[in-house]
């Protein structure tokens, strides 16, 4: 048995081994958590109970329903309905973001963050091409509504049902419905005004990224192959018609184990060549299109049996692709859908794409079979990001009937007539008998992954607290906040530790470490009512502008806007003070902390 000294230690070195493995995405969050956890069971720090009973958390099941829920909205067409009156090309660029910011806000109070981005990537870009405005001064506003948003209500984030878990867990009052809805108004407010009049300043302008719907916002690679029987064997590059392309140009030519990377105006075209050419969407189409010379490899269209159509898409964060190449995932056979190109955070790659290992916020570029919608939306993998339409058809009847029903739910909910738990099973209920969806379906809305990594962290923050890390780092943390000895000190001191957590690994892993260590500093300050502290947390947890990992919808932009790094910390900065100075002002306002 070890020594309490000796547990603290061995949790405080899992706890830097998980940060540094979710910072440099070593594995998945899920596989991180896990590993954490069976260490932290194997040392006899936690129990079976303790590491299993995140898995029977109320809060945490709700999170699970909450995104079947959100993910039948996505596919009904209420939203759809909303969004194609929403962006009139004669809008000014600031009458766009203020629109924008003031329905997507509200929106995101009730649906999740992240289909709600998927859904509105389409209309953004469409706006964009209609005014000729670089996407990149759009889409991170588009990011950060979402995420002030989801500090309206409990359900805006599962951020905050994450916070309301750990609250329950250890024997709090749970958090109310509304309880986060007046700091949540103060952040929304402010934070419309930045994005409106404010971060425009800030945001890139990345001109001549975007000359119409289909264009790639990154440099895309493309894998052509010379058969045997192609018309441009034996031709120079010259004599093929393949320089000069506009907006494209021959990158290499693979030929058996050589590589040629500057390929010359002479060189002649082999049988069995493999060509690689890096430009923009639009011209790479135009190229397959008219050179039959050129096939790409792995196509679904053979001998013109299959019509295809051509869509652009990013690899999410949660993808099951990811560490992958496109052979070992099967990808084609998965998704019924060849991949043209790929681009990566706006460098040119190198080699043959069946042999690129896909990233996170890779952008592909693919050639789709008739059922390719349903296979991409059975899962999480990838979101595509340039089709109009991507939703199931209900009738407008049964559509309006669901809208009303789930805001009655949430309503019951708030007044506290239902649980949210209760809500979500009567409204999951209502959609099996209009038949929203099929079983299939709604299994393939459960995000497993993410309650795996919520349950985890439940008995992530156990530990912390069987150990005593958590007092420890309370007592350390108590001898700054007697210092300055005012409770709206330790307010400020519980957000800014949590949200620099978040931003260094994860929302789910800074309010997982953050929460135990909170609950110990608030006995050991003897303070009441511990609800603003904790309201603070989940602020702090949501309030991530300033990396594109520390949220999911900020990396969903990443590559469709063509950002890079820099423009989150140069973006978000201002964001992210504004947000830690309003949501502390109000919870001390509200809970009388002056």
């Amino acid at each position: 048995m070890l020594t309490p000294e000796l547990q603290q230690l061995v949790v405080l070195m899992i706890i830097i081994g998980m940060m540094i493995a979710l910072f440099k995405d070593i594995a998945k969050p899920v596989l991180i958590f896990l590993v954490a956890n069976i260490l932290f069971l194997m040392t006899g720090i936690s129990s079976s109970s303790d590491m299993l009973a995140g898995f029977a958390n109320e809060q945490l099941l709700s999170v699970l329903l909450l995104l079947v829920v959100s993910d039948i909205i996505r596919k009904s067409g209420l939203l759809d309905v909303v969004f194609r009156s929403l962006f009139p090309p004669q809008l000014s660029y600031r009458g766009f973001l203020l629109r924008k910011s003031l329905v997507v806000t509200t929106i995101s109070g009730f649906v999740n963050n992240t289909p709600l981005v998927a859904i509105l990537m389409p209309y953004v870009y469409e706006w964009c091409r209609k005014k000729n405005l670089s996407p990149s001064k759009v889409m991170l506003p588009l990011s950060y509504a979402t995420i002030l948003g989801g500090t309206l209500t409990l359900i805006g984030t599962s951020t905050n049902l994450v916070v309301n878990g750990f609250v329950t867990e250890a024997g709090f009052k749970p958090l109310a419905f509304t309880d986060f809805t007046p700091p949540g108004i103060g952040i929304a407010c402010i934070g419309v005004i930045y994005l409106v009049f404010i971060m425009p300043r800030f945001l890139p302008d990345r001109e001549g990224l975007l000359e119409n719907y289909n264009q790639s916002l990154r440099e895309y690679i493309v894998e052509t192959y010379i058969s045997a029987k192609s018309p441009l064997i034996d031709k120079t590059i010259e004599q093929a018609g393949l320089r000069h392309l506009k907006g494209l140009y021959l990158a290499e030519i693979i030929r058996g184990e050589e590589l040629i990377p500057a390929v010359g105006p002479t060189e002649k075209i082999m049988a069995g060549d493999i060509l690689i050419f890096a430009g923009e969407t639009s011209t790479i189409v135009d190229l397959l299109q008219s050179n039959p010379g050129l096939s790409v490899p792995g196509s679904i269209m053979k001998e013109g049996k299959e019509k295809a159509n051509v869509v652009e898409c990013i690899v999410s964060s949660q993808s099951n692709l990811i560490g992958q190449t496109f052979r070992e995932s099967n990808f084609r056979a998965l998704f019924n859908a060849s991949v043209v190109a790929i681009s990566r955070n706006g460098e040119r790659l190198r080699g043959k794409l069946g042999e690129q290992v896909l990233q996170q916020g890779d952008l592909l570029l693919l050639m789709t079979g008739h059922d390719f919608e349903e296979r991409s939306n059975a899962t999480n993998d990838i979101f595509v990001i340039n089709r109009l339409r991507d939703i199931t058809n209900f009738s407008l009847k049964k559509s309006l009937f669901l809208g009303v029903s789930i805001i009655s739910a949430f309503i019951l909910s708030a007044l506290g007539v239902l649980t949210l738990f209760k809500a979500l099973l009567l409204i999951l209920c209502l959609i099996g008998l209009l038949k929203f969806g099929r079983y299939t379906d709604l299994k393939n809305s459960l995000d497993l992954d993410l309650f795996f990594v919520l349950a985890l962290s439940l008995g992530f923050a156990k530990a912390m607290h069987n150990s005593g890390l958590d007092a420890t780092i309370a007592t350390m943390i108590k001898e700054s906040a007697l210092q300055l000895n005012h409770p709206v000190a330790l307010l400020f001191i519980v957000y800014l530790a949590t949200n620099v957590l978040s931003m260094l690994v994860s929302n789910k892993a800074g309010v997982a470490i953050m929460f135990p260590v909170t609950v110990s500093l608030l006995k050991l300050m003897n303070i009441a009512d511990p609800t603003p502290y904790f309201l603070a947390i989940a602020f702090a947890g949501s309030a991530e502008f300033m990396t594109p990992y520390g949220y999911q919808t900020n990396l969903m932009v990443y590559g469709p806007g063509g950002y890079r790094f820099a423009d989150y910390i140069r973006s978000g900065w201002v964001l992210s003070l504004m947000c830690m100075c309003v949501s502390v002002s109000i919870l001390a306002a509200i809970y009388h902390l002056w």
